[in-house]
């Protein structure tokens, strides 16, 4: 029998190996297809599915937004015209929009009845806000601060605080106009001290407006003269103490 070449064999065998390994990865690569296609199959789909849902949702959001805005701004065009019923308009817009837009709506229904001398509409309208847990915090905040100043007068100091004195705080971002209706509230009823308490907070706070502080300073100027003279005064409205004069016989 014919003997290879030694360099021919070991080319020969080295092809044998290389053949018996493809085979074999070939083999291995079947048997896994058969054993996992399908899984990988499955992935890929849901790999599309998600990705196409993500794009999908994102176009539609953007869609939203986009027909939301331009809903806002035609209201507003429309509320701005002369004789157009404002409230109504912005009303209508609040029932259909988002919940950002909704709660913007509604501060802008509120404001328009608040120009048209129609407090109690107001108030509620604010008030409405308020209560809707699905807008934000911060306009549902901002709702309660106006609602508050447009009840100066009409609602004691005591029912002012309660609804807004959690609003002072120093983490609240509508702290200084809460203060000043709650300092406007306590001078009307001639609670000197607080009301010259919540002018003086406005002033020692740095980031209050020049247009807040400028009007602190102005009901300080007002309330301190009464603070100074309730100090002096209090003793006087104390009633005297009778000399003892010990038990009588």
């Amino acid at each position: 029998m014919r003997r290879l070449p030694r360099l021919n064999r070991r080319l020969f065998l080295a092809d044998i190996f290389r053949e018996v390994d493809d085979d074999l990865r070939r083999d291995n690569a079947q048997q896994l297809w058969d054993k996992y296609g399908i899984y990988l199959i499955g992935a890929a789909v849901a790999i599309v599915v998600v990705t196409s849902a993500f794009v999908g949702w994102r176009a539609f959001t953007t869609s939203q937004a986009e027909t939301a805005a331009l809903a806002f701004i035609e209201a507003e065009r429309a509320a701005s015209v002369e004789g157009a019923d404002a409230p109504a308009i912005y009303a209508a817009l609040a029932e259909d929009a988002p919940a950002g837009y909704a709660a913007l709506a509604r501060l802008r229904a509120a404001a328009a009845f608040t120009e048209a001398g129609e407090k109690v509409a107001a108030v509620e309208t604010y008030e409405t806000l308020v209560a809707d847990t699905s807008a934000e915090p911060i306009l549902r905040d901002l709702a309660q601060v106006k609602a508050g100043a447009l009840l100066v007068g009409e609602a004691s100091y005591d029912d002012l605080a309660t609804r807004l004195v959690a609003l002072t705080d120093e983490s609240a971002p509508w702290r200084n106009p809460v203060r000043e209706v709650l300092g406007l509230a306590a001078y009307r009823e001639q609670k000197y001290e607080r009301a010259y308490a919540y002018f003086q907070e406005i002033v020692n706070d740095p980031t209050a407006t020049p247009g807040v502080r400028d009007r602190a300073h102005v009901m300080i100027a007002l309330v301190d003269p009464h603070v100074a003279r309730s100090a002096v005064a209090a003793p006087e409205t104390e009633t005297p103490t009778e000399p003892e004069t010990g038990d009588a016989e």
